[in-house]
């Protein structure tokens, strides 16, 4: 369900929520809809500080070098997902913020579709969602697809 009455407008864009190396299948998946929809593809990736806060006593001298990190990341998904979708228009991103999901939410709105890896909350028995995705699901403003997400689930936020 999309929030607001007026129809919407196809913006031409799919937006990919990326966490880390293991949402390649979750960002390939959206580059053939973005591909289907001859659309571009923005890859999101948003870096919360709060998540390493265990560690932040140790490392708030080295928030560059971390940021740089997460962005060396981001920019050698990008170029694979480039490699193997040339005619595609990848764009990629990445926001400093406390929110996640707020800034997905945000970004949903410049886009025609949200795709973001689905992930279990850990400590959880059955089907169960992390904050980040479940937030998506009520707040984002256009279509939400969730991919299962597969690899290591620690410290994941979606």
């Amino acid at each position: 369900m999309l929030r607001g009455t007026d129809p919407r407008v196809e913006t031409g864009s799919v937006l990919a929520g990326v966490h880390d190396e293991h949402d390649l299948d979750c960002v390939r998946y959206a580059a053939c809809e973005a591909g289907l929809r001859k659309a571009s593809l923005r890859l999101l990736h948003v870096w919360n500080l709060l998540h390493s806060v265990g560690n932040v006593v140790s490392m708030l001298d080295d928030v560059e070098e971390i940021s740089g990190r997460h962005a060396e990341r981001l920019t050698a998904m990008a170029a694979l997902i480039r490699e193997e979708f040339p005619d595609l228009t990848v764009h990629a991103d990445l926001e400093k913020s406390f929110s996640v999901a707020g800034v997905l939410a945000e970004a949903s709105q410049d886009a025609d579709l949200l795709v973001v890896g689905g992930r279990r909350s850990p400590g959880y028995i059955g089907r169960t969602l992390g904050h980040v995705a479940h937030s998506l699901l009520h707040h984002a403003r256009c279509p939400v697809l969730l991919i299962p997400r597969h690899g290591n689930d620690q410290g994941s936020e979606s």
